[in-house]
């Protein structure tokens, strides 16, 4: 169950009017915000395709989305799996797929719509990637069940490419940032956005609010919020967990964000095998 709005964000949205709960950041609506958002952010998109290009064979995305880090790897001309569980994200990317902007080496695309930690995976895969710290998206009963599910489908030298997120890395307690306003965008001439976070005292995870406010003519206005839920895990965790999975962290490295903000300040990109 999502955890209740916090009083900054409740204030907020009391203010602008806005009287209906925040929506998924991942339903249909929330899904094209962030499409939006993300679409020209390059961010482990060099470190993701690098570590790819050392692998051989067929590839497969996990938390694929509307296919950011998707078009980097078709560049490979590699048979690519994209799995996500948003519908919405899907059908962006099934339909930019098809196109010879997007793909223009004609790369085979299969998508599938799956929470990844229970999808059936077959195949032998060269590279699988799981970016965006999207681990961080999964509870431990999940991780686990995802890393045996991952090292099934390796091929022998195959490679599992990850990014995670250090709970411990932020120099800022929860309390330094907890329901404070953590970015403002203005999106166009009539649109701007605010982001909000809190962070959980006990558990460490980042409640995200993205606040959007769309301007018509006469000075009227339209109110939009999206939340999504993020677990803060420590790096030691999730290696442990690869172990027990029979996952092993071969290299690792840190990548560049092209925006980065107090809560996402060190990033590493692991490589795994078996």
């Amino acid at each position: 169950m999502r955890t209740a709005i916090d009083k900054t964000v409740a204030d907020i949205l009391r203010a602008i009017g806005h009287e209906s709960l925040p929506e998924d950041l991942y339903g249909i609506e929330g899904s094209r915000l962030y499409d939006r958002l993300t679409s020209d952010d390059l961010s482990e998109l060099p470190e993701i395709l690098g570590a790819a290009r050392k692998t051989a064979g067929p590839i497969l995305e996990l938390a694929a989305g509307s296919g950011r880090i998707t078009r980097a790897l078709l560049a490979l001309g590699r048979p690519l799996t994209a799995v996500d569980s948003s519908p919405e994200m899907l059908e962006m990317l099934r339909q930019r797929a098809e196109t010879r902007s997007f793909n223009p080496r004609g790369v085979a695309v299969e998508v599938v719509e799956a929470d990844m930690s229970q999808l059936p995976i077959g195949g032998n895969y060269g590279c699988i990637v799981l970016g965006a710290s999207s681990v961080t998206l999964l509870t431990h009963d999940q991780r686990r069940a995802l890393f045996g599910r991952v090292r099934d489908s390796l091929a022998p030298e195959g490679r599992f490419v990850l990014t995670v997120l250090d709970a411990d890395s932020s120099d800022q307690s929860p309390e330094d940032y907890e329901g404070s306003i953590t970015g403002f965008s203005v999106l166009d001439a009539n649109s701007i956005l605010f982001n909000l976070e809190r962070r959980d005292p006990d558990s460490g995870a980042r409640h995200v609010t993205m606040i959007k406010i769309d301007f018509d003519e006469g000075k009227s206005y339209r109110t939009a919020a999206y939340v999504s839920d993020v677990a803060y895990v420590r790096n030691g965790v999730i290696e442990a967990e690869l172990s027990a999975g029979g996952l092993h962290v071969l290299e690792r490295g840190a990548v560049r964000i092209a925006s980065p903000v107090p809560s996402l300040n060190k990033v590493e990109m692991w490589v795994c095998g078996k």
